[in-house]
């Protein structure tokens, strides 16, 4: 989401390295200076990670269409179709694993996070990235939730539920993305990759099994928020940081593995939807091959790491248009009804406002927050917390690497 934030601009092409041809890092290299490559920032204006932040963005604004979607649905503005279901039964569930798997790309091409000092410093900075923006748009999203006569609304007991037991969707992807980032260090080698994939996806395959069993799907499906969101969601952070250690990029860009990943999907959904086959297992298989569809054909459009206009602007927006898009369609949605109209009578005026809400409101609103102070902190808390590669970097250390040292990103 949301794995998801001001980075400046690259440095000279002559100086940049992809992390799929340069080896690992090393305890004695010194760490990339952060502000350019934070896992929660703006996509660089050039740099061979800008596939993974246009990914990110894609995976976003395709959620805020479900949002929009689901909202034109409920009020009566969009009648429910086979299509629409398929969008919210295959794509719209797939977005998530995307963000998380480029979550851990991110993690682990940029962070070193391997000892109890390097984890406590690295989950500071988290829990003032991801669990910030959390917790004020949860508050955020109950009101406009009591002020449209939703649930759940403002109260003491449904806030305290909505920040611990059962985030408000899709904002539980921070709440969740921590508690991973919590426990998963980043790899060091192959062995170490290997072993972690293994180990989420036996999870992944464990869950999806008492999910769907019957004599254990109920008390399964009772279980914490926080325990089930991050056994079925650690597989797809572990698989990003594999693809960022074991160099597998250059392998995914090919336009014709693309195609044919893409094909692969939108058959197998369709098949799937078409056979009432949706579940955690046909889920886990969809979203497998879904990844892997959207790494390579973003991998393949943007190999040279270069930005087009369209991705450098709307990546400066990612994390707003994922944190204000619910609480405005809902906020939008309380206006209409408090005007009197219907979304039956009057479905085209639903569907502008709506796409206005989600899409246009959150430019508009963070253009007007970074002009304000410092208040899109609430929005990108990174901006204004000191770079990680000074966080993470022995005190004694040079700020910059000597020169004539190659540094590995």
């Amino acid at each position: 989401m949301m794995t998801s934030l001001n980075i400046s601009s690259s440095s000279p092409s002559s100086r940049r390295e992809s992390a799929d041809d340069a080896p690992s890092r090393t305890n004695d290299t010194p760490p990339v200076e952060p502000s350019r490559h934070d896992m929660h920032a703006s996509a660089p204006d050039a740099s061979d990670t800008a596939w993974v932040y246009n990914l990110q963005a894609v995976a976003v604004l395709i959620i805020v269409l479900g949002q929009v979607l689901d909202g034109l649905q409920a009020t009566g503005a969009l009648p429910i179709s086979e299509a629409a279901l398929w969008l919210h039964d295959c794509l719209m569930p797939l977005q998530l694993p995307v963000l998380f798997f480029c979550l851990g790309y991110l993690y682990q091409r940029f962070r070193q996070v391997r000892t109890g000092r390097t984890w406590l410093l690295s989950m500071k900075r988290e829990a003032c990235v991801l669990l910030a923006p959390f917790a004020v748009f949860t508050i955020l999203s109950l009101i406009a939730n009591s002020a449209a006569g939703l649930q759940p609304a403002l109260s003491g007991p449904q806030l305290l539920d909505a920040l611990v037991l059962h985030p408000v969707a899709p904002l539980g992807y921070l709440y969740t993305a921590f508690l991973l980032l919590a426990i998963t260090p980043t790899v060091k080698s192959r062995r170490n990759a290997y072993g972690l994939l293994l180990a989420a996806a036996l999870v992944k395959a464990a869950v999806a099994a008492l999910l769907t069993v019957p004599d254990t799907a109920a008390l399964a499906a009772s279980a914490p928020y926080a325990l089930i969101s991050v056994a079925e969601n650690w597989v797809w952070l572990a698989g990003g940081m594999a693809l960022a250690l074991l160099r597998g990029l250059p392998l995914m860009r090919s336009r014709e593995k693309a195609w044919a990943l893409g094909a692969l999907w939108i058959a197998a959904s369709v098949i799937t939807f078409m056979a009432g086959w949706i579940g955690e297992v046909s889920h886990a298989i969809l979203d497998a091959i879904g990844i892997l569809w959207f790494a390579s054909l973003f991998a393949t459009i943007f190999r040279r790491g270069h930005q087009d206009g369209f991705f450098n602007f709307i990546t400066a927006y990612t994390m707003a248009f994922f944190l204000m898009s619910g609480p405005l369609i809902t906020v939008a949605r309380a206006l209409l009804v408090g005007l009197g109209l219907a979304g039956g009578t009057a479905p085209v005026l639903y569907a502008i406002v709506f796409l206005g809400a989600g899409f246009g409101a959150p430019l508009a609103l963070q253009y007007a927050l970074e002009r304000a102070g410092r208040l899109d902190a609430i929005v990108y808390p990174g901006r204004f917390l000191p770079p990680l590669a000074d966080i993470l970097r022995n005190p004694t250390a040079p700020r910059r690497p000597p020169r004539n040292r190659l540094t590995l990103y």
